[in-house]
């Protein structure tokens, strides 16, 4: 009971002396400016809007906070060293390799070079560097960095599975530009997750809990002091995917897998820093690699395949559905063919408009779904419906934007970024209406002329 009545005290402090410091916030804004991004391109690839907002928020926060329990219960039991200098040290590390590239501000990739930089300064004497150099220094040095390479560790499979889980609520349909100029429809992926930690930490002084724990962390050391507390450790996880040649529910299955397995071995690599110091370097390059490995091996694949969201002889190739509207009623998903409308084949937007006017007050569509079966489907039509039953079709030649590659870093999610860009000698009248001829030769061939795009961002 007495622990019990300290872990809440201890757990009131570390949770209060997070949510003074930024970093916290900025792991929410981070999600929020992905989706207000996926929604400006959205405005101008499609003039309309998939994405909500509130509804990308409501699908991190939360999924993010049960792997912060999560996370924090393991590290109950096995007990890391680290304060509030680490925090600080994994934040300005992580945003400044955000810069470079926007994945690299994960916790991995910082945790790793926070690592690496504390087993590189030991090699040094400071002592007579200036007093700023000196400070941080010893500021480095005042925590086990090896802890955060366990916590980065433990992190990946709980990515993986995020992953798996939520992928359908942040995925988001796109425009890119393939390997020949030809705009190809995709969909981007934001999985990307602030994730809340209340780390058990060794303590010292009026701020350590004075009831002893039930317990002994595995990863501390009889010589350690015997106070402790509750570290708030606000990080990010995730990444931006994307992909022209599966669903995203199939993209995030065949990601999550290869995240899984380079995660276990990560997780390893880091409690066996933890519990041996001479693995510090080779565990602060293990952790980053195995991260980087798996978005290595999913690109490579994404490279190799033939784009799926385009236009074929047998009909039109939906790239996504608007919500609410009367495809989604219909049960129609993306990446069905629909082959006709009405009794009336389609092979162009004009067509299919035709199709739906052929009964004004009814509709029944023929769609070769994702195995290429025939299916049925049909409802009532109502007046001030969209023209096309908020079909959003996969894209044709004359389209007028593409996205503008991905946002490499955190610059490129700032506001005044843009996340479009014109196609040259697109007509204007493609902004309105896609009008080209519904059919892509590479891709009726199966040919991978156009996936080499597809790329993680």
């Amino acid at each position: 009971m007495e622990w019990g009545l300290e872990w809440l005290e201890q757990a009131g402090s570390g949770i209060a002396a997070a949510l003074i410091q930024p970093f916290g916030y900025v792991a929410v804004l981070l999600v929020l400016l992905l989706a207000l991004r996926q929604i400006r391109a959205e405005r101008r690839l499609f003039h309309a809007r998939l994405t909500a907002w509130p509804g990308r928020l409501l699908a991190a926060l939360p999924a993010g906070l049960a792997v912060g329990v999560l996370v924090s219960t393991a590290v109950l039991f096995l007990g890391v060293d680290l304060n509030a200098d680490a925090v600080i040290w994994l934040w300005c590390v992580s945003l400044l390799l955000g810069l470079v590239r926007l994945r690299f501000a994960a916790a991995a990739y910082g945790a790793g070079l926070v690592a690496f930089l504390q087993w590189l300064s030991g090699w040094f004497d400071w002592s007579g560097s200036p007093e700023l150099i000196k400070r941080l220094a010893a500021s480095l040095a005042s925590f086990d960095a090896a802890g955060l390479l366990l916590i980065a560790g433990l992190l990946l499979p709980a990515e993986a599975l995020l992953l798996w889980r939520s992928s359908r609520r942040l995925a988001g349909p796109v425009i890119v530009d393939g390997k020949r100029g030809r705009p190809i429809g995709g969909w981007r992926i934001d999985a990307v997750w602030p994730v809340p930690l209340l780390l058990l930490v060794p303590a010292a002084g009026t701020s350590a809990g004075a009831a002893e724990l039930p317990w002994t962390p595995l990863f501390w050391s009889l010589g350690e002091p015997q106070g402790w507390a509750l570290l708030g450790l606000p990080v990010v996880i995730g990444s931006v995917w994307r992909t022209t040649s599966l669903l995203p529910a199939a993209k995030a299955a065949r990601t999550a897998r290869e995240l899984l397995w380079t995660g276990l071995i990560a997780a390893v690599a880091g409690a066996a820093a933890a519990q041996w110091e001479l693995l510090l370097p080779a565990a602060a390059a293990a952790v980053p690699a195995l991260r980087e490995i798996a978005s290595f091996i999913e690109r490579s694949r994404e490279a190799a395949a033939s784009p799926l969201y385009a236009h074929e002889g047998n009909g039109l190739r939906v790239l996504a559905v608007l919500p609410g509207s009367s495809g989604a009623q219909l049960g129609i998903e993306p990446g069905e063919i629909v082959s006709k409308v009405n009794g009336t084949a389609v092979r162009t937007p004009e067509e299919l408009y035709d199709g739906l006017l052929a009964n004004p007050a009814f509709c029944k569509i023929e769609l070769l779904n994702h195995e290429g079966h025939v299916r049925f489907v049909q409802r009532a039509r109502y007046e001030n419906e969209h023209h096309q039953l908020g079909l959003v079709l996969a894209p044709f030649e004359d389209a007028a934007y593409t996205v503008s590659g991905a946002p490499r870093s955190l610059i490129g999610l700032l506001p005044w970024s843009r996340p479009f860009r014109r196609r040259g000698g697109s007509a204007p009248a493609a902004e309105v209406a896609h009008t080209a001829p519904a059919s892509d030769p590479a891709a009726a061939e199966g040919r991978p002329s156009d996936a080499g795009s597809a790329a993680q961002d």
